[in-house]
């Protein structure tokens, strides 16, 4: 896979997860948990045709546990429950801070960050922007509701998730690049046994949702494209870039997530928020340039030290 097509693909990816955002509300009469747990069944079950491929190959299963959890069913199942609690727009924006997380992380102590600074600042200042758009927390004269304050904690939690997850997937298929081809069939494996027995509890208990054809389009919509397809364009892309740079990239889940939400709102989002994804989106083409330059100086770098040898 060329860079250009590995960044197609997080690109796609991106988009993908972004429509996480705004999916609880296209069934809104199906509980949160339910769509949550309901997609990683189906995240399963497509990976089903795997199972003997994945089985075969050495998988590391107490990590690709751990990834199914942290980037998948505990995952979405915060995400879910906070775009109930206090809307898609607050998810979005805090779980839009993923880049900037996965990036302090994962430069720390390699000296890279300097030259991501104005990205970073990009990013952050976008993320700013948009958390103080008007009514993000309650409406005019309202003040902070308490749903609210929680439906912010339960996303600040799903980005300390996922950005665990995203650092440390990306670690396993830097040491393991022989596993890019199963891995996302094994986490699909794992978070649907994971998911499954919540899935069964939550209907046993609660019964089937009204207008059931609705909550289950969702969920298959979100295990093929949200899940399956998502994470293995992302498996197929990280091995191939930086993780400063897929940090970066990660932002675009949240440029997508918001444009999605504008739309399923009906309505243009305001000054604020406008000039805040800007600043998201230049933050990100920024990062990919900066990374450019550099792996272009270092491959002239090692050029030049095979020429001298």
């Amino acid at each position: 896979m060329t860079r250009k097509v590995a960044l197609l693909a997080m690109v796609i990816a991106g988009a993908a997860w972004g429509a996480v955002f705004v999916a609880p509300g296209l069934a809104p009469l199906a509980p949160a948990l339910l769509l949550a747990t309901g997609r990683f069944v189906a995240f399963g079950a497509v990976s089903l045709p795997q199972v003997r491929r994945v089985l075969r190959a050495d998988v590391p299963w107490g990590r690709v546990i751990a990834h199914a959890l942290t980037g998948s069913v505990l995952y979405y199942a915060l995400v879910a429950v906070s775009v109930r609690l206090a809307g898609p727009t607050v998810a979005v924006a805090t779980i839009g801070l993923v880049p900037v997380v996965m990036a302090l992380v994962s430069a720390r102590g390699t000296g890279r960050i300097a030259g991501l600074v104005p990205a970073l600042g990009l990013v952050g200042i976008g993320q700013v922007l948009l958390h103080s758009q008007p009514g993000m927390m309650g409406g005019p004269g309202e003040g902070v509701s308490l749903p609210a304050l929680v439906g912010l904690g339960l996303a600040v939690l799903a980005l300390a998730s996922w950005s665990w997850y995203g650092l440390d997937s990306h670690k396993l298929l830097h040491d393991r690049p022989d596993l890019a081809p199963v891995l996302a069939g094994a986490q699909g494996l794992a978070a649907g046994v994971l998911a499954l027995p919540a899935a069964v509890a939550l209907v046993l208990i609660e019964g089937v949702p009204a207008q059931p054809l609705r909550a289950l389009a969702v969920v298959l919509f979100l295990g093929l494209v949200s899940s399956w397809l998502a994470v293995r364009l992302w498996h197929s892309a990280a091995g191939h870039l930086s993780p400063v740079l897929v940090s970066q990239l990660m932002a675009l889940e949240t440029a997508w997530g918001f444009v999605f939400a504008a739309i399923a709102e009906g309505g243009l989002p305001g000054p604020l928020a406008l000039a805040g994804e800007v600043a998201i989106l230049g933050g990100v083409t920024l990062a990919v340039l900066v990374d450019a330059r550099r792996t272009r100086i270092a491959a002239r770098s090692a050029e030049r030290a095979c020429v001298a040898a």
